[in-house]
């Protein structure tokens, strides 16, 4: 099978791009291969509602794009905030599978109640998605770790060891039962903790899942997205 990611920081060179397809290629099944592209026009990095919904139509595009290809069996957005992926549901007949989605479900079978952990923002706006998924009463708390997006790899001692303080936080003052580190940015960086509580990386929960979707032969319902075996709406156009 294969499956695409894609990512919304049009800053982001070939080498940073081809590292986190790697990651997913190391971690995939051996019938798995792992395609990554990224926009070419929005934001920087996704810190905002105002960001993630410039993005948003940008990845759906991409996606609407790519899906004429025809080899394509899945596809990601790569942000923990899940930009474009109802949109990119509407517009393909394959699994589109948002990482906090798929990352919070898996969190929900772990324990009675999780954390988000996000690199800074509106903890208000990830409690609201959290509980659009139907999980509010499952998500003890959401943290921040205070550093940008983009400067969350710059020195990852240092935000190792700030996930793990709020890691024992979420823990021993929100009880939580199991923690999700809410950007994709922090690729790889779970499995390297020694962490009192199951820590969940939302990359892995994303393509794990939509391995799991192809291997099943499941896709989104059309009777709710459309998709091209549905009552899709109109296309996203190109720019003019």
């Amino acid at each position: 099978m294969k499956i695409a990611f894609v990512v919304p920081n049009v800053g982001m060179n070939p080498e940073a791009l081809d590292q986190r397809r790697a990651f997913l290629q190391s971690h995939a099944r051996p019938d798995t291969e792992i395609l990554g592209f990224r926009n070419d026009d929005g934001p920087a990095a996704i810190e905002s509602e105002t960001e993630r919904d410039w993005a948003s139509v940008e990845i759906a595009r991409h996606i609407a794009r790519l899906s004429q290809r025809g080899d394509i069996d899945a596809f990601i957005p790569w942000c923990a905030g899940d930009p474009g992926m109802i949109a990119g549901r509407e517009a393909v007949c394959v699994p589109v599978v948002g990482p906090m989605q798929a990352a919070a479900h898996y969190a929900s079978t772990l324990g009675f109640r999780f954390s988000w952990i996000i690199p800074q923002g509106n903890p208000r706006l990830n409690r609201l998605r959290v509980e659009g998924y139907g999980l509010g009463g499952q998500l003890a708390s959401v943290l921040e770790l205070g550093t940008p997006v983009l400067e969350l790899r710059n020195d990852l001692p240092a935000t190792r060891a700030k996930i793990a303080e709020l890691v024992a936080l979420a823990a021993e003052r929100d009880g939580a039962d199991a923690v999700v580190l809410g950007c994709m940015a922090l690729f790889g960086v779970a499995g390297t903790l020694d962490a009192p509580r199951p820590v969940i990386d939302p990359t892995l929960a994303a393509l794990n899942m939509a391995q799991s979707l192809v291997a099943m032969g499941l896709t989104h319902a059309p009777e709710t997205y459309g998709g091209t075996s549905g009552p899709v709406a109109e296309p996203i156009p190109e720019k003019v």
